[in-house]
């Protein structure tokens, strides 16, 4: 009875992030959300290297 109760009130384990094996298995099983969020952060992350680049491009061809 009482390892009943201690497993009631253990609940289930959290279910962990699911890891997808490449490009292809995250955009087939993703949720759109997932997907959508992950496109995000990689675009922003995109333009701030960029950014970096342009502005070191540009310090070098500077002529003072």
């Amino acid at each position: 009875m009482m390892k009943q109760i201690i497993t009631f009130f253990k609940g289930r384990k959290a279910s962990r992030a699911r890891e997808y094996t490449g490009l292809s298995d995250f955009l087939l099983h993703a949720p759109l959300e997932e997907q959508k969020k992950a496109i995000a952060r990689a675009a922003h992350k995109a333009n701030e290297d960029q950014l970096k680049v342009f502005e070191a491009a540009r310090l070098k061809t500077k002529v003072n």
